[in-house]
């Protein structure tokens, strides 16, 4: 028994429909991409954790006089809460942010911009940076917080003292970074360039510094939190304002909830300025192969 074959104007609707689809288009539903389903995933198991610790913590606390975890060593997440309001009513809590942003901030663009002319000059003089080694290198190893009381007596007890630490924090990260993105630059390239007649100038602008931008990014992606810990480190030791002196009084003040708030903004914090230079290094490097297809 033979079958005739259908004509082309005879095919199902569905069939025709299909295979008049231009190429390239899948067929049936659009799916949600491999990577945007692992990625909700994860985010979906972040979150259930995050809220499991704390329905663990809040009832583990909750339960007097048989609580398994002490309030007033670890407090509890209501609490916590409870502490964030006060701070907020009470115009402490804004404030003191500000402070410890603005402090940040200033100090990471002194000590950022320092590092990179610093880490650039001796990269491509390496005579000078022979023989500054010794001496960066026992600056470098100098902890910062031995410096505070000299930045006390240089600056005062004011923003400017802290402003110091942060930047002398920032300065060494960011140089060593660019010293050593402009140390790997490929000196063929430069000897090319020099045998085209180019100048010291496009040199600088056309090899080194494009090879060395990836080095000088993570350098600021890797000081960006550091420079927020050197903040609040220099408030917590000497200053009346800002989110470390705000952590100091509530732990001098027995107030273990205001202590796990205070830690839970600067957390808060330290992740948003982790975030923004995330994004600021992948639009100064969308240009990297590399780069791109992780993006995708």
């Amino acid at each position: 028994m033979t079958t005739t074959p259908q004509k082309p104007h005879e095919l199902p609707a569905r069939e025709s429909a299909v295979r008049a689809l231009p190429p390239g288009i899948p067929h049936g539903r659009p799916k949600m991409p491999r990577l945007g389903r692992r990625r909700a995933i994860i985010l979906g198991c972040q979150l259930a954790l995050l809220f499991g610790v704390l329905a663990i913590w809040e009832l583990g606390a909750s339960f007097e006089p048989d609580a398994v975890i002490d309030q007033f060593t670890v407090s509890k997440p209501s609490a916590i809460w409870d502490a964030l309001v006060a701070f907020e009513e009470r115009g402490v809590l804004w404030s003191s942010i500000l402070v410890t942003y603005r402090v940040t901030l200033i100090g990471f663009i002194i000590g950022g911009t320092l590092g990179f002319l610093f880490g650039l000059i001796l990269g491509v003089q390496r005579f000078l940076a022979a023989v500054l080694n010794p001496f960066i290198g026992a600056l470098y190893s100098t902890p910062r917080l031995a410096l505070i009381p000299l930045f006390i007596l240089w600056f005062g007890i004011g923003d400017g003292s802290k402003i110091a630490l942060v930047a002398s924090v920032t300065f060494f990260l960011v140089f060593y970074a660019t010293f050593a993105g402009v140390k790997e630059v490929d000196p063929e390239i430069i000897e090319r360039m020099r045998l085209m007649r180019a100048s010291r100038r496009n040199i600088g602008q056309k090899a080194i510094l494009p090879s060395a931008t990836s080095y000088i990014i993570e350098g600021l992606s890797v000081s960006a939190p550091f420079a927020l810990v050197a903040a609040v480190t220099a408030e917590m030791l000497s200053s009346n304002r800002g989110m470390g002196f705000l952590l100091v009084r509530s732990a001098g003040q027995f107030n273990t909830a205001g202590v796990f708030a205070c830690i839970t903004v600067l957390a808060l914090m330290g992740i948003l300025l982790m975030g923004l230079t995330r994004v600021a290094e992948g639009r100064l490097l969308r240009w990297k192969p590399g780069r791109v297809n992780r993006a995708k």
